[in-house]
């Protein structure tokens, strides 16, 4: 099975910050999946096993508009909804590259009269979809609901109405190779959606039509539960400093050509001759340029000697917000190193 190994890459966007004594970088870091699937399930089959809605569920869209009291509509239904997120997961999952290959199974693998309680697949349908599909996993969407709420408040001028659309799906994963279940998830999401016109009906004429609303919905369950099944990536941003030592600004030119051992080299020269702050900050810039070619233990021992030096520092050369952010980049780097571990099981990946 191949699972993308050389998975640390970062995407920089340099972004200079004028005056300030540092420079922001944003960076695409990987975050590991929320549930461990064991390597040896290279594929899956996706599944719609949902039942749908009952008559009995009642309540599904609230509606408060502005002097009268709340009412509710139960006859608007997007039947389509299972269908939807299980379509955009294989999608979403395909893009991730994750698993070998990843197939939906067209229709229901149980009959949509049974009991909306009873969730799981047999051993042997589990087993007859691995074998259709040469897959050695399922993932099944059991269950799902939905509502919405549209509220309409009205300003001295204008009319702002909301709209929020919530669901709840149940998601199984089964190992086919030993007939178990691997993982068991209920997840919740809510999209938002707001207008404001001069008029009740045009305000909410901006708003999505509810199909069209629980469709979206439906997607973003699909979108989201992809991550909690494999490794996603995140934009967060890190700072370097640029003022306090002459070769800073040298360095700060190596970052902006990706070179990040060259600048590593600057910041040691500058640590190991320097002093006060200089130090400190050349630390701080060894720790993330140590996170960037992928050491994170190595940059979050950089990162402690940058908080030793900050406390080293005399009260009046000492910068309080400096010392705080050396403390939390140290934690963050610890927390890699937490989450490295992880994607290496994800991945397969031998410690």
């Amino acid at each position: 099975m191949y699972r993308i190994k050389n998975w640390f890459y970062f995407v920089i966007a340099l972004l200079f910050s004028g005056c300030v004594s540092y420079s922001t970088i944003g960076i695409d870091v990987l975050k590991p999946a929320g549930v461990e699937i064991p390597v040896e399930i290279a594929s899956v089959v996706l599944v719609d096993n949902s039942p749908g809605y009952f008559k009995s569920d009642t309540g599904i869209h609230k509606i408060i508009l502005p002097g009268r009291r709340a009412y509710t509509v139960d006859t608007i239904r997007f039947k389509d909804f299972g269908k939807v997120a299980v379509l955009t997961l294989a999608e979403a999952l395909k893009d991730k590259a994750f698993f070998d290959s990843v197939y939906v199974y067209p229709g229901k693998p149980v009959s949509n009269s049974r009991d909306k309680n009873n969730f799981s697949l047999s051993e042997e349908v589990v087993d007859s979809l691995c074998n259709r599909f040469n897959a050695q996993g399922v993932i099944s969407l059991d269950y799902y609901d939905y509502n919405t709420v549209l509220r309409v408040d009205k300003s001295s001028e204008l009319y702002y109405s909301t709209l929020d659309a919530r669901s709840r799906t149940r998601w199984t994963i089964y190992n086919g190779l030993n007939g178990g279940k691997v993982d068991v998830y209920v997840q919740r999401d809510t999209i938002f959606w707001d207008a404001a016109d001069y008029s009740m009906n045009s305000s909410v004429a901006h708003l999505p039509q509810y199909r069209d609303a629980l469709k979206m919905a439906a997607q973003n369950a699909g979108v989201k539960y992809a991550d909690y099944v494999a490794p996603s990536w995140e934009l967060q941003s890190r700072r370097f400093y640029i003022k306090g030592h002459p070769l800073f600004y040298k360095a700060s030119e190596m970052v902006s050509e990706g070179k990040w051992e060259e600048a590593g080299r600057i910041w040691y020269y500058v640590y190991q001759n320097g002093k006060g702050k200089q130090k400190a900050r050349a630390a701080f810039n060894l720790a993330l340029s140590k996170e960037m070619q992928g050491d994170f233990l190595e940059a979050a021992a950089w990162a402690w000697k940058g908080l030793e030096e900050y406390q080293n520092l005399k009260s009046l050369s000492a910068n309080q917000a400096e010392k705080d952010f050396c403390k939390f980049y140290y934690m963050l780097l610890a927390r890699r190193m937490q989450e490295k571990k992880k994607l290496d099981a994800q991945y397969g990946v031998e410690q």
